[in-house]
C-alpha cells in the first residue's frame, strides 16, 4: 500500500508524505482492514476520514476485483481538516461529512474511521475531488466521463468546482464538427440534465439540416424523448431568428448596405441576392455561414457578369465586415431568445407528472363480499375475490399463492398490493372480470380512445391475462373503438412496441406507410419512441420502398406469357405499320403508369407517404381513363382488370409483409432487443 501511495503522490508532484495524509486507495472497503491503512499511512490518529465511490473497479497492482468501490483517505487536521475544502465547495457533502465524523452515540472504537458513501462511480469521484484538493486537477478522456463529471459536481451543488470544471473543459476540449458525435454528446447531456452543455450543443447541431433523412442511420443515439426536444428547440430558434431577421432585412441590414448598386432589389432595397441569403437563415440556420454568404455572393456576380449596372462585384470589404458583424449580432440574439425552447427531458416528465396527478380518479365500482384489495397507482383502492382474480390472472395466481409477508398493509382486514396502472384503466380491467357491462376507457384530448385501448391490452400482457386480452382484441377487430388515422399511426406504433404488443405493432407500423414520416408529422408522439423503435421503423420504410419497386418489375415488363401484364399484350397503339404484330410489351398508358411509380418511389424515403397501395386502383382507373378510346384494353379491363388489380395489391402487399416479419424487420428487432 505504501508503494502505491509512493506512485501516487509521484504522479500529482507532491512528496510521499502528502500522499500519507491525502490519497487514492484502490481496494474495496471490504478487501481492506480500515484501521491497519490508516496506521501504515501515517497513524490512525491523522487519517480520520474517508469517502468512497460506488465504482468496482480492478486493482492495477494485484489485478483483484473491488467489492464496494474506491476510496478518498483524507487528513483532519487541527485547523479544521482537509474536510475543510469539501465542506466549502459542497454542501451536500459537507453535511455527509459532518453526520460521518459525528455520529450520535458513536462510543464504539471500531466506529472511530467514519466513512462516507456516495452512489457515483469512484473514477469520477477521484476527478472531481482533484478540482478541491490543492493538487493537479484531472479532466477524464472520455465525452462520456467527462460529461458524468459535470453531473456529479451539479448533483452536490458544487457552483465553483462547475465553472472551473467547465473552464477546463472550454481550453481543452474543441466541439465536435461532424453531426453523429454531436448527437451523441446531446443525448449524454440530456441523460445527466446539463442544460449549458445541451443548448451549447444543440446549437452546434443546427450547422445541420434536421430532417429525417439526415438524421437517417442516427435515428437510436439519443430517446425519441430527447429528439424532441431537440426538433423543437430546432423549430423555436427558426420561428425566432425568421422575425428578428425580417426586422433586419426591414432596417435594411442595420443600415450597413445602404448605396449599393444593383439590377435586382428585394421588397427592402436589398439586393435581391442579399435578401434571399439573409430569409434562407431563418429557414435553415446552417446556412449562416461566411462561406454561404461568399458563394451567394459568387454565384449572384457570376449571372451578371454581362450586367455594366450591377456593382455587386465591388462592394468594399469593410461593409462586406460591417454587413457581417450586424448579421452575427441578430442571429446570436436570436439563439439567445430561444434557449428556453430547449428543455430538459427529465423536467418535462415531471412537469407532466404535475399534471397527471391534479386530474379526478375513476371511482371503482362496488363489490361484495370482496377479499383482497387492489391499490392503482393514484391511489384509489379497488376491492376484489382473490378467487376471481387468480382465474382471470396466472401471475395473480402465483402472487397470492404466496405467503403474505409481515409489513403487508392491512385495510378494513384486507391485503393491499399497489400496481402501477391508473385508477382509470384498472376500473376497465376489473369491470371486465365480473358480469357486468365493462367500462371502456375515456377520451380525453391529449390521449384517445385507442391509445387508452393499448395501455388496457399492455396491463393484460403484464399480468397474463390472456382471455381478457382476447375479448378486447375482438371489440377492436369488430369496430368497438376506433383505429388510428393519420399522424395517430406513428403514436401508436411506439406504445404497442413499448409494451410488446406485436399485432397492434404490425397493424401500426403498416399504416405508418400511409403517411409522411418526417419531424413535423411525429411531433410530439416523438416522446413515446423508446430505444431504437424509431430507428427500425424508418428501416422498415425504407426497405418497403425498395421491395414495392422490385415488385413493379414484373408487370412493366412482360417475360412470359403467363406474366401477370400479358393481358394487355396486343393494343392497337402499340403496333406499326412496319411490323403490325403486336409487341411483347403491355400498352403504353400502364407501362408509363407502373414505371412513374416506380420513379416516384425512389424520391419517397420519408417526405411523401409510401402509400401505392392504396391509391394504385385508383390511378389504374385514371390511365385507363385517358385511354379509352381503345377497344382492346377496355375489353380486356372488363374482363380480367379487376383481377389483375387484386393481383398487383397482394403482391405489393406481401412484399409489405414479408419486410414487416424479416429477420431485420421491426418485429424480430423488438424482440431481438428483449
Amino acid at each position: 500500500m505504501e508503494n502505491e501511495a509512493r506512485n501516487w503522490g509521484s504522479c500529482v508532484g507532491r512528496s510521499l508524505e502528502w500522499a500519507k495524509r491525502v490519497w487514492w486507495l484502490r481496494r474495496g472497503r471490504a478487501e481492506v482492514d480500515l484501521r491497519e491503512c490508516s496506521n501504515r499511512l501515517g497513524g490512525g490518529k491523522e487519517c480520520d476520514w474517508l469517502v468512497m465511490g460506488s465504482l468496482a473497479t480492478r486493482c492495477r497492482k494485484r489485478g483483484r476485483k473491488c467489492s464496494e468501490g474506491d476510496s478518498w483517505w483524507g487528513k483532519r487536521e487541527r485547523n479544521g481538516g482537509n474536510e475543510i475544502y469539501i465542506v466549502n465547495s459542497s454542501p451536500v457533502l459537507g453535511e455527509l461529512i459532518q453526520s460521518a465524523l459525528d455520529p450520535p452515540g458513536a462510543a464504539d472504537a471500531e466506529a472511530s474511521l467514519p466513512v462516507v458513501h456516495v452512489p457515483k462511480r469512484g473514477k469520477i469521484v477521484h476527478c472531481l475531488l482533484t478540482f478541491i484538493f490543492p493538487v493537479n486537477s484531472l479532466v477524464p478522456s472520455t465525452p462520456e466521463e467527462i460529461l458524468e463529471l459535470l453531473s456529479d459536481a451539479q448533483t452536490y451543488q458544487m457552483d465553483f468546482v462547475l465553472t472551473h470544471i467547465r473552464d477546463r473543459i472550454a481550453r481543452q476540449n474543441s466541439l465536435p464538427t461532424r453531426l453523429e458525435p454531436a448527437l451523441h454528446i446531446y443525448s449524454l447531456a440530456q441523460k445527466y440534465r446539463l442544460l449549458p452543455e445541451a443548448l451549447q450543443i444543440a446549437r452546434t447541431i443546427l450547422n445541420y439540416p434536421m430532417t429525417i433523412e439526415d438524421y437517417d442511420g442516427k435515428l437510436d443515439i439519443m430517446s425519441g424523448a430527447s429528439l424532441y426536444e431537440l426538433w423543437r428547440y430546432h423549430e423555436g430558434v427558426r420561428a425566432i431568428l425568421a422575425s428578428d431577421l425580417t426586422e433586419f432585412r426591414i432596417s435594411r441590414a442595420q443600415g450597413t448596405i445602404t448605396g449599393l448598386r444593383c439590377t435586382e432589389f428585394g421588397s427592402f432595397q436589398i439586393p435581391s441576392w442579399l435578401d434571399q441569403y439573409i430569409e434562407s437563415i431563418g429557414k435553415s440556420p446552417n446556412l449562416f455561414d461566411y462561406a454561404e454568404l461568399n458563394i451567394a455572393m459568387a454565384r449572384h456576380i457570376k449571372d451578371k457578369a454581362d450586367e455594366l449596372d450591377c456593382g455587386c462585384a465591388s462592394i468594399p470589404g469593410q461593409t462586406i465586415r460591417d454587413f457581417w458583424e450586424a448579421l452575427a449580432s441578430v442571429v446570436d440574439g436570436g439563439f439567445e431568445k430561444a434557449k428556453s425552447a430547449l428543455c430538459l427531458v427529465q423536467e418535462r416528465k415531471n412537469s407532466f407528472a404535475k399534471i397527471s396527478s391534479s386530474l379526478t380518479a375513476s371511482k371503482p365500482f362496488v363489490i361484495p363480499d370482496a377479499n383482497f384489495i387492489i391499490r392503482s397507482s393514484d391511489n384509489v383502492n379497488f376491492r376484489v375475490h382473490k378467487p376471481v382474480l387468480a382465474m382471470a390472472s396466472p401471475f395473480f395466481k402465483d402472487l397470492l399463492s404466496l405467503p403474505q409477508p409481515s409489513n403487508c398493509e392491512i385495510v378494513d382486514g384486507l391485503s393491499v398490493v399497489r400496481i402501477s396502472e391508473s385508477s382509470e384503466l384498472l376500473n376497465c380491467l376489473v369491470s371486465i372480470l365480473y358480469p357486468v357491462h365493462p367500462v371502456k376507457p375515456k377520451s380525453y384530448a391529449k390521449l384517445t380512445l385507442y391509445y387508452k385501448v393499448l395501455y388496457l391490452l399492455a396491463a393484460c400482457q403484464k399480468y397474463d391475462m390472456a382471455s381478457v386480452q382476447s375479448s378486447i382484441r375482438a371489440e377492436v377487430d369488430r369496430g368497438e373503438f376506433p383505429a388510428p388515422k393519420g399522424a395517430e399511426a406513428f403514436r401508436a406504433y411506439a406504445i404497442a412496441r413499448t409494451n410488446g404488443l406485436i399485432p397492434e405493432m404490425e397493424n401500426a407500423a403498416r399504416l405508418t406507410l400511409d403517411q409522411s414520416m418526417t419531424f413535423e408529422i411525429l411531433g410530439k408522439g416523438l416522446r413515446l419512441f423508446k430505444g431504437s423503435a424509431l430507428r427500425d421503423l424508418a428501416s422498415f420504410r425504407k426497405r418497403c420502398r425498395d421491395g414495392f419497386i422490385a415488385c413493379l418489375d414484373p408487370f412493366v415488363k412482360v417475360q412470359s406469357m403467363l406474366g401477370p401484364s400479358s393481358i394487355w399484350v396486343g393494343c392497337p397503339e402499340d403496333m406499326t405499320t412496319e411490323d403490325p404484330r403486336p409487341n411483347r410489351v403491355p400498352p403504353k398508358w400502364l407501362t408509363q403508369l407502373l414505371s412513374q411509380k416506380q420513379n416516384d418511389l425512389r424520391l419517397q424515403n420519408f417526405t411523401r407517404p409510401l402509400d401505392i397501395l392504396s391509391r394504385i386502383r385508383v390511378e389504374y382507373k385514371m390511365a385507363l381513363q385517358k385511354h379509352a378510346t381503345c377497344n382492346f384494353c377496355l375489353g380486356v379491363h372488363l374482363r380480367n382488370g379487376s383481377i389483375f388489380c387484386e393481383k398487383l395489391k397482394d403482391e405489393l402487399a406481401q412484399a409489405r409483409d414479408e419486410r414487416l416479419k424479416s429477420h431485420d424487420g421491426p418485429v424480430a428487432a423488438y424482440w431481438f432487443q428483449r
